[in-house]
């Protein structure tokens, strides 16, 4: 019986409140049966009624400093978006704005006006690929077989995994080549333009630093993380006419993706908080440079609620 009630108290606010940051990606117009987990246009919107109803939506630098600060109000939620895809222009932005909500949204400059994310480009890549054999070409990626939707989606999900930690030299130069061979089946017109990001910051939302290129940091080196870094905030600040102040971690595994040396960056750079991709709500002793966030599924108000109070009964964050 303990643990309802603890949850019940950590959506209380105050000093023993627990933060939910959830965490968005990409929302379609409809369901791609390659892409099964990302969010719907109609999924979106019925999560967004909920949130509505039963949560009080901030920034997240708002939330992540009333945390810090103790005084974080009842029931209080935060809603992200990484990487900057135009659907969260077209599609987020309007949901949000019909059920009065705000959301923070982290934005990977590189790729605005006409970028492709290498992710799309596998994603194209496997959707169009003749049955059969699949070889990357790469040393330790071995040949896949696509036939139905079940095998391709298999498929995708290794060979991201696997192309993900590439070297960015080689990275980018196998995705010029997939690019190449998908001719005027390559993805388009994917990412937003520096006009819509503008768009967000005059309809109230906040615009947050995602690196340039969306570059595992720990695969880089120190020079190289900190320009992919610092360079991101310059040119989002420049663009927006703010100071950027959130920062996402891209893949965003503490330990995997980023270290010690790569929040001290982010310090470094003029941001006053970071969200990682670790599964969690975020409390008061929760590093403020790696607050949790977690991906919500369900659609149903009792699944939303739920899964809020399961969350929220399990925070990451408590002194050790």
């Amino acid at each position: 019986m303990g643990r309802p009630i603890f949850s019940l108290t950590r959506l209380s606010g105050g000093a023993q409140a627990a933060l939910p940051v959830l965490m968005y990606h990409r929302v379609l117009p409809e369901r791609d049966p390659l892409q099964a987990e990302t969010h719907t246009a109609r999924t979106m919107d019925t999560q967004f009624r909920t949130l509505a109803r039963w949560f009080k939506a901030l920034p997240l630098d708002e939330a992540a400093s009333l945390l810090a600060e103790g005084r974080l109000p009842p029931r209080a939620i935060s809603i992200t978006f990484d990487d900057g895809y135009r659907d969260n222009h077209d599609i987020a932005l309007p949901l949000l704005q019909r059920h009065g909500l705000t959301a923070t949204f982290y934005v990977s400059s590189g790729f605005l006006n006409g970028g492709t994310m290498f992710h799309d480009v596998m994603v194209e890549t496997v959707r169009h690929a003749p049955t059969g054999p699949f070889d990357l070409g790469l040393k330790d990626a071995p040949p896949v077989i696509l036939g139905d939707v079940a095998s391709r989606v298999a498929a995708l999900d290794a060979l991201v995994r696997q192309v993900k930690y590439l070297d960015p030299v080689q990275r980018e130069r196998l995705s010029e080549r997939l690019l190449a061979t998908l001719g005027h089946k390559a993805p388009h017109q994917l990412m937003m333009d520096d006009e819509q990001v503008r768009a967000l910051t005059r309809a109230g939302m906040s615009v947050g630093g995602h690196t340039t290129q969306h570059l595992i940091l720990a695969r880089l080196g120190e020079a190289s993380a900190w320009e992919e870094i610092r360079s991101n905030a310059d040119v989002l600040s420049s663009l927006t006419g703010q100071r950027i102040t959130s920062f996402a971690y891209p893949n965003g595994k503490p330990g995997t993706d980023y270290g010690p040396e790569h929040v001290e960056m982010v310090r470094r750079a003029g941001f006053l908080n970071a969200v990682s991709t670790r599964s969690g709500v975020g409390t008061r002793s929760a590093p403020r440079f790696e607050l949790p966030r977690f991906v919500l599924n369900e659609t149903t108000t009792a699944g939303i609620l739920m899964r809020m109070l399961r969350m929220t009964a399990y925070p990451v964050g408590e002194a050790a």
